[in-house]
């Protein structure tokens, strides 16, 4: 018998039939990746066995008893678990804390004897997952790695049978996602069942016992590991065939359209020169907390630098309005704090940065708006009922493509891209680097930061490296390998 066993769920929002009568199961000590592009309702499922969303028809059962629908309670106390991509924790409070956070002690002094208690069991379950987090340490100071490892030893303390993961790997170093993935298989060795929600196929193909593929609501299959590969796991997705451009052409690239010279911000990085010419892309790569981003919101304006000068043809810039004035634009690695208002239009989002080329003496045209946002829409492909729908509304992989789409409107010279696929499916993220591709072959220039060692390695036409606030150096197309790049970055001779 499977520990979770959906039958024929599904779920409006509505409208909108977001499952399509879905059959899914989970068996013991298995690891069962749910597959799909954004929208494909994947997180929806996982919340209603989760507990979090109440499906509108169908079954849901956790080792044989029916789940009470709706209730997150009810849901943890039959073993389920729900780690999201973003840990949901209190940053205030300590690890401790929010390990036991539901638990209620009664008087002082027993108060202080389930504390140590707490304490000393904190430990326990951090060192089982290989973590040496502190239980004292506040949560706000922790790394994402880290405040997983906390959500999941919380999750440990009860009698763990469900275990979700839903886009875990996304903010994690390499080495972040091997430790994840052994506490992983350890979990699995203990009979957990783990719902394990990804967009990395090479990181499904290595964890997954069992995949199970989602396409617009509806099952499209289950199969077992040994038997997908990845161009099978695409076309089972997408329901078509895709070119997924492993490799751009040659660029032909004309004059320097970015110069950076001896940049620096104080504590985040010092002495950055850099140049991009017409028709490329140039990648930055290194290890989380190298720089990478800093310096792409240092040169946009965001951060005020402290040394160094920024040209844009010729234009000087000190500020965000002088980036955007020489015709530069940036879409910042946190889409939902920085680069969209997520509870105004995709239209309003879309207009926001543009005012100034459908104004009239200060005076907006709805008309221009109207129709620059449904240009875009159209050319991105990006699903929206309409303009006017609310942009927190949008699957991630739409709303990537809005934070980049109000850039096309304007005619830039220069797009900065941090993160460009963070936590979109396959489908979007081959559009996407198209989107980039396009952009850089018509003349201008694209300076993009990944952690995604495949993207990194196949966009880009050469590859600048940083580590610990410094350039390390600089690869070429043909020098660039997934051995070249970490040496840079993690300083190891070759």
């Amino acid at each position: 018998m499977p520990v979770v066993d959906c039958r024929g769920v599904s779920k409006w929002y509505g409208t909108a039939k977001v499952l399509d009568d879905v059959d899914f199961s989970v068996n013991e000590g298995e690891i069962h990746v749910l597959l799909g592009e954004n929208g494909a309702g994947k997180s929806t499922l996982v919340k209603i066995v989760a507990g979090l969303v109440s499906p509108d028809r169908g079954e849901v059962s956790i080792s044989g008893t029916e789940l009470r629908y709706g209730s997150v309670v009810a849901a943890q106390s039959m073993g389920v678990a729900l780690i999201h991509q973003e840990p949901r924790l209190f940053p205030d409070l300590t690890v401790m804390e929010n390990v036991w956070i539901d638990q209620r002690s009664g008087a002082v002094g027993k108060q202080r004897f389930r504390l140590s208690q707490m304490g000393s069991r904190t430990k326990e379950l951090l060192a089982q997952l290989g973590s040496s987090v502190s239980p004292d340490a506040r949560v706000a100071f922790l790394s994402v790695a880290d405040q997983q490892m906390v959500d999941i030893a919380a999750a440990l303390r009860r009698d763990l049978k469900v275990l979700i993961v839903d886009e875990p790997t996304a903010s994690l170093t390499p080495s972040e996602v091997t430790n994840l993935f052994r506490v992983m298989r350890d979990l699995k060795d203990q009979g957990v069942a783990i719902i394990f929600i990804g967009h990395r196929l090479e990181e499904i193909l290595e964890i997954s016992d069992r995949i199970t593929v989602l396409r617009d609501g509806k099952l499209v299959t289950t199969v077992n590991r040994s038997d997908a590969n990845e161009d099978e796991l695409i076309r089972l997705m997408i329901g078509r065939d895709i070119d997924t451009g492993e490799r751009r052409d040659s660029a032909n690239v004309g004059d320097v359209l970015l110069t950076v010279a001896n940049l620096s911000e104080a504590g985040r990085f010092s002495d950055v020169s850099l140049n991009v010419r017409q028709g490329e892309i140039v990648g930055i790569g290194g290890l989380v907390g190298a720089g990478r981003s800093e310096l792409l919101e240092t040169i946009f304006g965001v951060r005020a630098k402290s040394a160094g000068t920024i040209d844009v043809g010729g234009a000087d810039i000190s500020s965000i309005s002088d980036a955007v004035s020489a015709g530069m634009g940036l879409v910042p690695e946190d889409r939902g704090r920085y680069g969209l208002i997520l509870l105004t239009s995709v239209l309003n989002n879309i207009s926001a940065p543009n005012l100034d080329l459908t104004s009239w003496h200060d005076v907006r045209s709805p008309r221009k708006e109207l129709r620059n946002a449904e240009s875009i829409v159209s050319r991105l492909r990006i699903k929206v009922s309409n303009v006017q729908q609310l942009a927190g509304q949008l699957s991630g992989g739409n709303q990537q493509r809005v934070s980049l789409g109000k850039w096309l409107v304007r005619d830039l010279e220069v797009l900065l891209v941090d993160e460009p696929t963070r936590g979109v499916d396959i489908g979007s993220k081959v559009e996407i680097h198209a989107l980039l591709r396009e952009f850089a072959d018509s003349g201008k220039a694209v300076v993009m930061v990944s952690s995604d060692m495949r993207e990194l390695l196949e966009v880009p036409d050469r590859i600048l490296i940083m580590r610990e606030g410094r350039l390390a150096g600089e690869l070429s197309r043909e020098e660039a390998t997934e051995e070249a790049v970490m040496r840079l970055a993690s300083g190891v001779a070759a």
